[in-house]
This record gives C-alpha cells, structure tokens and sequence, in this order.
C-alpha cells in the first residue's frame, strides 16, 4: 500500500468516526460516498478540515478555514457593520495564509477571477 493511500485510509477513518453531535452530519463511510449534494459538501467541510490536520501544512488548513468562513459571512440574512469587518478580516486572512500554495508549488501565480472578486463583497454590500 502507497503511502499516499495510507494517509487517504486514515482521513477516511477521521472522517468515518466523527461522534453524534448537533449540527454535524456524519460520514460513516468517511469520503467515498458517490453522489454529493450542495448540502454534502458543506456538510463535509465541518469534519474535513480536522481531518486533514498532520497531513497538510498548517496553512494550508488556516487557508481553508478562512475561505469557508468567508463564505458563511456573506451567506448572512443580516450583515452589521460588525459583520462587514469580520468579512474583511477573514478574507485579509485567506489572502495572506493562500500564498503556501505557491510556496509549496502547487500553483505558480494566482488568477481566479472569483478570488478576486471576493475583493469586492465588502464595497458591494
């Protein structure tokens, strides 16, 4: 067994052991189910990241966090001036913790139009 599919065996089993806990789904089967949903995904994230935790740098994490968190503010029914900060401040985060992806050479240079966009949400709302 490669090493890689060791690490995936044990994401999977993270995953897969999650304990009953309001607002968590679980995922007993951990990530191998084979049709996802909107719902799925989301759902996913709330274990997936604790789940990575040893594999990946800590930034990669704190990267993936910010983002999901950003999402979660601007999904709001209602945004405060508060809100519109902590929006700023997290996606200030994401930005900063994203550059491990060209540190470790996963990408070369960054040119999302929809990470850019993200720039505006503040202004716009």
């Amino acid at each position: 067994m490669t090493e890689a599919k060791k690490i995936q065996d044990d994401i999977d089993h993270r995953i897969a052991s999650v304990a009953s806990f309001a607002g968590l789904r679980r995922f007993p089967q951990g990530r191998g189910f084979k049709q996802w949903t909107g719902d799925d995904s989301k759902a996913l994230m709330k274990v997936y990241l604790p789940a990575i935790e040893g594999y990946v740098p800590v930034d990669v994490i704190r990267t993936f966090r910010a983002f999901l968190k950003f999402c979660y503010l601007v999904r709001r029914n209602i945004i405060t001036e508060s809100t519109l900060g902590e929006i700023q401040n997290t996606l200030d985060r994401f930005h900063r913790y994203r550059t491990i992806f060209q540190s470790i050479g996963v990408v070369l240079m960054f040119s999302l139009p929809q990470q850019h966009s993200c720039s505006h949400y503040v202004l716009l709302i």
